[in-house]
């Protein structure tokens, strides 16, 4: 079992490779049809995607969170 202290890193693990997942599908069958290549053109997709994603949201989670209080939090 991994410590406590790897969350972060497990978290954007888990939440960029399941939204890469869903988005790199989307965009896929949107661009070019749903057929026999389609899981192929996705995966193809998705191995692009998912370091991508993975690295956005671990280098940008601290801003994007201070952006959420502040927009979430009533001022003092």
């Amino acid at each position: 079992m991994l410590k406590p202290k790897h969350t972060p890193v497990v978290f954007a693990l888990l939440m960029s490779g399941t939204m890469a997942g869903i988005v790199s599908a989307v965009v896929v069958i949107i661009n070019t049809g749903l057929d026999a290549g389609t899981p192929q053109r996705w995966l193809s997709s998705y191995v692009i995607a998912w370091p991508v994603a993975f690295v956005s949201l671990y280098s940008l989670k601290d801003k994007v969170t201070k952006v959420a209080e502040k927009l979430t939090n009533p001022p003092s």
